[in-house]
């Protein structure tokens, strides 16, 4: 199943938008807009959802109007689940999950009404506690109540201790074992064991050569039996079909009290779990989160050291690591939708391994149990931080949820495909077209190709469309971002030129390859380059080689979107062009 639209209607700051978007199982799904463009509304229209509505807080209301109705549609496959205030159709279909960092303002009052604050992360509360329940079992009186040869039955009390007796009992309808067809067949074997003469070992034996076959008629015993070998949980077929009868008989004396032997068994293992998860981040230098339980709640939680104890970095992983292990533990059959809002922030390149290895897990975890998550990444990050760790680029659905200008840049595009496929005109496209050059250069017509604009043949046409495109930009009209990144390169090789004193420095500017090179050579001519020429590099370094199926608009328009960004191009093109 694919998620191919995402629309939202008065969340937070988001009124009313549509996102196209192409959101895959099982793989890693970035949504990518830059700060202040609206992700963590996308976050809270997941996160404000129950079962059965949308159910948003005073402050998550657009404007804070609790008159303007809320609304979240998915559409997957071509089918659109809406959630309002009325229904909530993607949570019968999807399980949804958002994960945050959980910090949050905390005020202490003191004598005298004074009042402190402070930064706290919110326990995360992982499960309730059962009431403590043990299996009804003692191994001396297992064996009596099977009759003369009982020590063949070999003592599971470790078993029932054990974790993996859960996925072991998983599936298995152990209420048939009181059905009457199955308590004939066992009491006739039974009575034919107890027939035997010889050691345990002997006994064993003569079941496997004997009587192996009738244990395998009863469906129940037969597939628990074998889980139990597979688990290694039994050494042999009929010491797991032995196992399997008491497990199973241990039941059906007390259903009620199985059940909840289970329910305890579960909870140890899920507290086991997270201290062992939690212990992997133990060390000299962080003063880390623990594993609580709440008597009076009856709620197994991590607890946080207050903020300041913390980086931001270590509370954004064990927030994000904890929360992820927790989806493992719900129940539910239905697909996962795991949002991911913006927790690495503050990551670290080992904590961003440590981030895409989680995750990576998670999905790894879900293929194990044939079960569909939809992990969406909210980030401002350039995807390219991604591509040299855990997430591979092959792997990976980079969606970016800030509208781009279409049609701009067709043009552009085929430019710089050419510059890398026309070999008889591709050194000329990239000295005088891609980068600064006091010279113009007109390519003949019968060179140049058919499906670029004839004007465009004369380097200095195509810089007036650069720098034309560059105002609209600057005007916050539909622009080619292309466009503005070769207006931007050109705007700070030209101002980097006419730093240069010297004739022979010039030339050999001229000459130098990349915009990066050329400023870093100007730079070490000893002239003071101004800082916000480095700063745009961001813009005029991008990667503008062919690749074909690749996306060059999207990213380079999120960039471009951000204030900063748009102020410093402004300076750097008054300065350049206006002189």
């Amino acid at each position: 199943m694919t998620i191919s639209q995402i629309y939202i209607r008065n969340i937070k700051g988001i009124s009313n938008e549509c996102f196209k978007v192409q959101l895959k199982a099982q793989k890693p799904n970035l949504l990518v807009a830059p700060n202040g463009f609206g992700k963590s509304s996308v976050a809270t229209a997941f996160s404000s959802m129950n079962t059965k509505r949308i159910d948003l807080a005073d402050k998550d209301h657009h404007k804070e109007n609790d008159k303007l109705a809320p609304e979240l549609s998915i559409t997957v496959d071509g089918r659109k689940l809406t959630a309002d205030r009325t229904k909530n159709e993607i949570r019968q279909k999807f399980d949804v999950l958002v994960i945050n960092s959980g910090l949050t303002p905390k005020a202490k009052k003191h004598f005298k009404g004074a009042v402190s604050s402070s930064l706290e992360v919110k326990p995360i509360t992982i499960c309730k506690i059962p009431e403590k329940v043990e299996f009804s079992y003692k191994a001396a009186e297992a064996k009596e109540s099977f009759g003369q040869n009982g020590k063949i039955l070999p003592n599971i009390s470790s078993l029932l201790k054990d974790s993996r007796l859960l996925d072991a009992i998983q599936g298995s309808d152990l209420p048939k074992f009181s059905q009457k067809r199955i308590q004939a067949a066992l009491t006739a074997l039974i009575e034919r064991i107890n027939q035997q003469n010889g050691t345990a070992a002997e006994i064993s034996q003569w079941i496997l050569e004997n009587c192996i076959d009738d244990f395998r008629t009863i469906p129940l015993l037969r597939e628990l039996g074998n889980r139990l070998v597979q688990l290694n949980l039994s050494d042999s077929e009929v010491e797991g079909f032995l196992a399997a009868y008491q497990v199973a008989k241990i039941h059906s004396a007390d259903p009620k009290g199985f059940t909840a032997a289970i329910e305890w068994l579960k909870y140890t293992t899920v507290k086991a779990h997270y201290v062992e998860l939690l212990s992997n981040f133990k060390s000299s230098n962080w003063q880390w989160s623990k594993v609580e339980e709440f008597k009076k709640k009856k709620t197994l939680s991590i607890t946080f050291p207050k903020a300041h104890h913390l980086s931001n970095g270590q509370r954004d992983i064990i927030t994000l690591v904890v929360q992820l292990h927790k989806t493992l533990y719900g129940g539910s059959k239905k697909p996962l939708i795991l949002v991911i809002d913006e927790v690495f922030d503050y990551l670290d390149d080992a904590n961003l391994v440590a981030f895409q290895y989680y995750v990576t897990s998670i999905i790894e975890a879900y293929k194990e149990r044939e079960q569909l998550i939809y992990p969406l990444i909210l980030t401002h990050l350039d995807p390219g931080v991604f591509f040299d760790f855990c997430f591979n680029k092959h792997k990976i659905q980079i969606n970016y949820l800030q509208a781009k200008p279409t049609g701009k840049a067709q043009n552009t595009l085929r430019l710089i495909e050419a510059r890398d496929n026309q070999e008889q005109i591709k050194d000329r496209l990239e000295k005088y077209w891609f980068h600064f050059h006091i010279a113009p250069c007109e390519i003949p017509e019968n060179e140049w190709p058919n499906n670029l604009p004839q004007d465009w043949r004369s380097s200095g046409e195509f810089h007036n469309y650069t720098q034309s495109e560059l105002t609209r930009y600057l005007e916050n009209k539909n622009y080619d971002p292309l466009a503005v990144c070769f207006a931007t390169r050109i705007a700070i090789e030209k101002l980097g030129y006419g730093l240069l004193a010297q004739d022979n420095q010039k030339d050999d500017f001229l000459e130098t390859k990349k915009t990066k090179n050329k400023m870093d050579f100007v730079a070490n001519t000893g002239v003071d380059i101004p800082e916000s020429y480095f700063l745009l590099g961001l813009i005029y370094n991008t990667n503008l080689h062919w690749n074909q199926g690749r996306d060059y608009v999207s990213p380079l328009s999120a960039k471009l979107g951000h204030p900063t960004i748009r102020q410093l191009i402004r300076e750097a093109s008054i300065s350049a062009f206006n002189k």
